[in-house]
């Protein structure tokens, strides 16, 4: 069982100790003045700007991004992992030596040790998943990348993939480049809803049937 093993394999380091006293403005404090990043607002975006700001500094920026990425995919492949890492009934410091195991075997950088230990002893667990993501937000911004989420239906063939970067590219400033997320919602019945940056379009009927419930209802 990943609980019982990683319990008795792990040790928790002093770093991550050191670091979890100062928490996670500690990490930013020491991350430095080296970039400087658009304003974050709540607690994903302080704890993800914090990490992000650590990792430049310590010119790990590509190797956090792995580390993070293969957290995400094991909280969602492995429900055993994810269940241990956020069960309320076990003390912050057994997840911290249990979690400390996992990503000693990953090979995750010191880091993101550090930085995990800060979001399990602060109790901010229940946000990992949103602070990892916002880590991506940030990191693709960084890089000019714009993150397009396209929501249809069902499945785009190749040439209406082709067809909606060739419009959505028209949106972007120069320099930035693309990244596209396709999703499929059976519920929106037809039509398709865009989300790029602060922008949300929704041209699915789902949408033009409630709006023409409003009207009815308004009517009566």
């Amino acid at each position: 069982m990943l609980r019982s093993s990683a319990i008795l394999l792990a040790r928790r380091s002093k770093a991550a100790a050191e670091l979890t006293s100062q928490g996670v403005r500690g990490l930013a404090e020491a991350a430095g003045k080296a970039i400087k990043l658009p304003p974050q607002y709540g607690i994903p975006g302080r704890y993800a700007a914090a990490l992000y700001l650590a990792a430049s500094k310590g010119n790990q920026l590509e190797k956090v991004e792995k580390d993070l990425a293969q957290i995400s995919s094991l909280m969602a492949e492995s429900k055993e992992f994810s269940s241990f890492v956020s069960d309320p009934s076990l003390p912050s410091k057994v997840r911290v030596q249990g979690l400390d195991a996992v990503l000693k075997k990953m090979g995750a950088s010191d880091i993101t040790k550090r930085f995990i230990d800060v979001v399990l002893e602060n109790n901010r667990v229940d946000e990992l998943s949103k602070i990892l993501e916002k880590f991506g937000d940030i990191a693709s911004e960084q890089k000019g990348q714009v993150k397009a989420v396209v929501t249809t239906a069902e499945g785009l063939t190749r040439a209406e993939v082709e067809q909606i970067q060739t419009g959505l590219k028209k949106m972007l400033a120069p320099g930035q480049s693309l990244v596209l997320e396709e999703k499929v919602n059976p519920s929106i019945i037809s039509g398709i809803i865009v989300d790029i940056g602060d922008k949300h379009v929704d041209m699915s009927v789902l949408s033009r049937v409630r709006k023409l419930q409003q009207i009815v209802r308004d009517a009566v």
